[in-house]
């Protein structure tokens, strides 16, 4: 069994970004279920299917650990290395796990993680839409050079389809901003990103009129 033991930041790397929230924690969940219901969990956990077969897998800012600790109950023999860079974040998602999962906890700022060795999968869940374009592309970069030839990258996230998306975005982005410094004050460009990466979109799903969408990338082998 791997331990569910963290693994902490190199000393001086700064995480100004994933700090800001460590205050929402232990509210996180009941924000999102105000706002938004039930919609943004059946999106993540819309992924797992999609997921199987996998051996190896890093999940990029997962948050309160709902995510993760669905998958460890579905698929309780895959290694799982787990990034967020919110320490209060992390104590809730090890708090889901169940016992004997082999998830393995990185306490380190999305921006400068350096994976090792290949994965099977990569999963972000609301995540990508927290950094800006410029800074996306850098962070991206690195990791799928981790992701192995035919891997797939799983991503639940937010998407533009006009003017009722563009209001909320803009809500919860001068939210966001003001609570916990986010950097982006917009959607970035993924799509094209991963495109210009090698990865084809191979599926998806949608919620709420488009906003909501679960799709999963598949790397070229």
């Amino acid at each position: 069994m791997i331990s569910t033991r963290t693994i902490g930041h190199p000393i001086g790397m700064t995480r100004p970004q994933s700090r800001g929230f460590d205050g929402l924690a232990w509210v996180y969940r009941w924000l999102e279920y105000a706002v938004f219901g039930r919609s943004l969990e059946v999106a993540r956990f819309a992924l797992l299917p999609w997921l199987s077969g996998v051996r190896r897998v890093l999940i990029l800012g997962e948050g309160d650990g709902r995510f993760v600790a669905a998958f460890a109950r579905r698929f309780p023999d895959v290694e799982v290395h787990c990034v967020d860079g919110s320490q209060r974040m992390i104590a809730q998602a090890r708090r889901r796990l169940p016992a004997g999962a082999r998830v393995q906890f990185h306490d380190c700022d999305l921006q400068v993680y350096a994976p090792t060795g290949q994965y099977d999968a990569v999963v972000t869940c609301f995540v990508l839409d927290c950094f800006s374009s410029v800074t996306l592309q850098a962070m991206l970069s690195g990791i799928v050079k981790a992701l192995r030839p035919g891997g797939v990258w799983a991503v639940a996230e937010f998407i533009d389809t006009g003017w009722r998306s563009r209001f909320w975005l803009t809500v919860m982005y001068a939210w966001f901003r003001m609570v916990t410094r986010l950097e982006a004050d917009r959607l970035p460009d993924w799509q094209t990103e991963f495109r210009r990466m090698g990865l084809k979109l191979d599926r998806k799903q949608s919620w709420q009129r488009g906003f909501i969408e679960a799709s999963c990338w598949r790397k070229a082998g």
